[in-house]
């Protein structure tokens, strides 16, 4: 046994401290440690549920998506089947306009072709449409021009029948006024009425006629009435005209 001589004291003391400092560092470093993975480990959690939530969302949204797609589908798949039968019904409707078209070719040309070698085209069909209706447009203007020339000469012709019937009861209204004991101012009055009455040609022109004849009268009787009144002679018979009364001084 090889016999060493004993280590001091202050050696063992700074041994201790060093290794308590050492100790000490250790564990800080070590608690740090334990914090930082704790922390990590709450941040880890933390990410799982955020990331546990978006996995969810996004499930939820491929489920959206996935219905979404699957109404697509279905609405294209309706939308082909609503073009195919408007595919059919435009053939349909391309057979019938087809047959419309030859039916007013046919109504628009008669029955012989009008171009043996070659189709009508759709220009010439629309001009020669637009000149049958042109046609039957003037057609009608003179329909609707001779009925209305028509209604008009009827309807003059019972205007000229209505004037000649007023004139000749103005007329008559006169002679039975000349015929009857009256001056001239009954006469007058009835000349007034004569020129004020309203008739049109060519009635009018005989109105005209008839005044001047009757104003040439009852000046005529006017300037006689005159006479009779400087002579003082007055008319005896109250149911006898002037001309009545003339004829018996005549006589």
């Amino acid at each position: 046994v090889i016999l060493r001589p004993p280590r001091p004291c202050g050696t063992i003391s700074a041994l201790q401290k060093g290794y308590s400092q050492v100790l000490c560092q250790t564990l800080s470093e070590r608690n740090s440690e334990i914090t930082s993975l704790k922390n990590e480990g709450e941040n880890l959690k933390r990410d799982n549920a955020i990331a546990s939530g978006m996995v969810s969302s996004l499930q939820k949204d491929v489920l959206a998506k996935d219905e979404q797609v699957q109404q697509l589908k279905e609405k294209v798949n309706q939308l082909k089947s609503q073009n195919e039968d408007k595919d059919h019904q435009l053939e349909a409707l391309g057979s019938r306009l087809e047959h419309f078209r030859s039916q007013v070719i046919k109504a628009t040309y008669g029955r012989a072709k009008p171009f043996p070698d070659k189709p009508v085209t759709d220009q010439q069909l629309i001009e020669k449409i637009a000149q049958v209706t042109e046609d039957n447009i003037n057609f009608q203007q003179k329909k609707w021009t001779l009925q209305k020339e028509t209604q008009l000469s009827s309807s003059k012709q019972e205007e000229t029948t209505e004037n000649i019937e007023k004139l000749r009861t103005s007329l008559d209204s006169c002679q039975a006024c000349m015929k009857m004991s009256c001056c001239t101012s009954d006469l007058k009055k009835e000349v007034d009425l004569l020129q004020h009455l309203q008739v049109s040609p060519p009635v009018s022109g005989l109105q005209k006629v008839v005044l001047d004849v009757l104003r040439h009268a009852l000046s005529w009787l006017e300037e006689v009435e005159q006479l009779l009144q400087d002579l003082g002679i007055l008319p005896s018979g109250a149911d006898k005209g002037y001309w009545d009364f003339l004829s018996h001084i005549v006589a």
